[in-house]
């Protein structure tokens, strides 16, 4: 009796083997070889500059000036927000003279940035002018796109005024390249109880920096 139930045993797991065996699935496998990742790039070059930096000594009333510098997103993959800020500003009363003094200097700091001033643009299309496709920069970090603020014209402003940056002016994109313009002046009269003789023996000094960063990131050197 044991040996029939055995054999039984036996013939029940070889046809529940069977039975499986006969349960396979259809199946094709394919593969998608050599996923790479590669990060872009964004190198942003300062050209020759006409003249900038600037080096300008013994000025005086009624003097004005401009600089260009130009500005490539060289061989970048990647397009960037361009960002231009005024740092390290800094004065100097380098002595006080006779005049000073008469026109009521107290000689304690620069007096220069009473008088000098700038007005900065972004020269698009690079022909020199301020036209159609360029932005004004204005001061604490206004910018608008041409005609900009005052309809094409320029209101300087003391360099002071200048130094919280302007964001994200414009989208520069591979190989681009722009101009960066600075104009700058003494003028010969102003609305300033002292007279300009306060201004004498002066100076004042200032770095422009720029920088690109990916379209839509934080940080530049605005941020």
């Amino acid at each position: 009796m044991k040996r029939i139930l055995l054999s039984l045993m036996v013939i029940a797991l070889a046809s529940a083997t069977a039975i499986g065996a006969t349960r396979a699935y259809f199946s094709d496998t394919e593969s998608s070889a050599g996923n790479t990742f590669a990060s872009g790039k964004l190198d942003l070059v300062l050209g020759e500059g006409n003249p900038l930096p600037f080096s300008v000594s013994d000025l005086a009333p009624g003097d004005t000036g401009t600089g260009k510098v130009t500005l490539t997103n060289t061989d970048g993959s990647l397009d960037g927000d361009l960002d231009v800020k005024i740092t390290n500003f800094l004065q100097d009363e380098n002595g006080c003279i006779e005049p000073e003094i008469s026109a009521g200097d107290p000689c304690d700091a620069g007096d220069l940035d009473l008088g000098f001033k700038i007005a900065m643009y972004l020269d698009v299309n690079q022909n020199g002018i301020f036209d159609a496709g360029d932005y004004q920069l204005a001061y604490n970090g206004q910018k608008s796109a041409y005609p900009g603020f005052w309809g094409g014209d320029f209101h300087f402003h003391p360099v002071s005024s200048n130094l919280v940056g302007w964001d994200d002016i414009l989208i520069m994109t591979d190989n681009q390249s722009v101009d960066l313009i600075v104009n700058w002046q003494l003028p010969a009269t102003w609305d300033y109880p002292k007279t300009q003789a306060v201004l004498m023996t002066d100076s004042l000094s200032f770095d422009l920096m720029t920088s690109l960063e990916q379209v839509g990131g934080n940080g530049g050197v605005t941020e």
